[in-house]
């Protein structure tokens, strides 16, 4: 009868063999683990492993089979995609128009900001070249404050008409939404189900992803990512994506190669130039594309959170008046746009809002959210308010 210590031996040894030949049939899956560990040890250790394990499987080509049955099981349905749309060159006005002066305050009931406006960790709103603001009552918080604390561009881009929608949704021609994003969305989507979801003039479709981000290398950006975008806006033709993004731009991750420590300047080109791309894909039908702010994080390794919100409104501003941005700390955040936990109901209870690690929201800020945008979509003409 074997002993305690053999048996032990046993198990490593069966447990090594089925980690080398897995590693060798799935070479690629490796080299993604190795890159989503965090830097340091881990990392080093990971691609230490996969590095020539890699080699070695492409090498005797042991990755073939595995690559071969992949495509008879990853069926695709033959939908016609359309054209990513293109960017008309802006004029910029001349120097002399000048942005919103720093340390100007405006205050009003509005829970949304449309082209320019981003929150940051102090709580204040950075204004770039150009902000309208809506009014409406769908937060349930005080009036909000945006002051602009920052100075961009010295140009002044016109904001967005009034109204941008060609005509207002009816039950006979529902406004179509497609929202997309990473795990924020999938939040956030089932707020927009709960308050858009109940008007007979609009149609939803989620494509909200756990664990999804632009700098995360699970998901192989021209074969996963664009792809995803052209048959999920070939199925859902939408006039109107939504957008929330963020939550896991923020660990360094390696992608094609290349280390990406959140707030470096490498980590902000990529990601503009995803985000670029990702709207190109998105409105190749027309439309217009509403991009929330990622919202601020209780923890300090999201501090480069308003680094990111700079390239979403920057990115707006580019594709301006086919996109708009929708401040989630104006319903998120306190008076100031700060980080919260909970809100102050009229009656005087107290109402969790963030999930207790302080990245997600509980229903109420969702319900927020989908009432922010349900209001803009009011003020841009696409629905009629109720």
């Amino acid at each position: 009868m074997d002993g305690p210590r053999r048996q032990a031996t046993r198990i490593l040894a069966v447990s090594l063999l089925v980690l080398l030949g897995g590693s060798l049939l799935a070479p690629d899956s490796v080299q993604t683990w190795a890159d989503t560990q965090p830097e340091g040890w881990r990392r080093s250790l990971a691609t230490a492993w996969a590095d020539p394990v890699g080699r070695l499987s492409h090498s005797l080509g042991l990755d073939r089979p595995l690559e071969a049955t992949a495509g008879v099981f990853e069926s695709t349905p033959t939908i016609t995609t359309l054209p990513p749309a293109t960017r008309t060159p802006r004029t910029t006005p001349s120097a002399t128009d000048t942005s919103t002066a720093a340390g100007a305050s405006t205050t009003s009931e509005a829970t949304t900001t449309s082209v320019a406006t981003t929150t940051s960790a102090a709580g204040a709103s950075t204004t770039s070249e150009a902000t309208t603001t809506s009014a409406g009552g769908a937060s349930t918080t005080s009036e909000a404050t945006a002051t602009s604390v920052a100075t961009l561009p010295p140009t002044t881009v016109p904001p967005p008409p009034s109204t941008v929608a060609p005509q207002v949704a009816s039950r006979e021609d529902p406004l179509r939404i497609l929202a997309v994003g990473d795990s924020l969305m999938l939040d956030l989507q089932y707020g927009l189900e709960r308050v858009l979801g109940t008007r007979s003039d609009v149609t939803l479709t989620g494509r909200g992803a756990l664990g999804f981000g632009f700098t995360v290398p699970h998901w192989d950006w021209d074969e996963d990512v664009l792809t995803d975008y052209d048959f999920s806006v070939a199925q859902a033709r939408p006039d109107v994506v939504v957008m929330m993004i963020g939550a896991n731009e923020f660990e360094g991750y390696v992608v094609e190669g290349e280390a990406l420590p959140a707030g470096s300047d490498r980590w902000r080109e990529v990601l503009a130039e995803r985000a670029d791309e990702a709207v190109a894909h998105w409105l190749a039908g027309g439309g217009h594309v509403y991009w929330w702010t990622t919202p601020l994080m209780r923890d300090s390794r999201f501090a480069a959170v308003d680094e990111l919100n700079e390239i979403w409104v920057d990115t707006m501003v580019a594709w301006a008046p086919a996109g708009s941005v929708l401040d989630s700390m104006q319903v998120l955040g306190d008076e100031d746009g700060r980080y919260r936990d909970e809100i102050v109901n009229e009656d005087g209870s107290i109402i969790p809002l963030r999930k207790e690690h302080g990245v997600h929201f509980l229903e109420i800020g969702a319900d927020l959210l989908a009432r922010q945008l349900e209001e803009q979509l009011v003020l841009d003409g696409w629905l009629v308010a109720r």
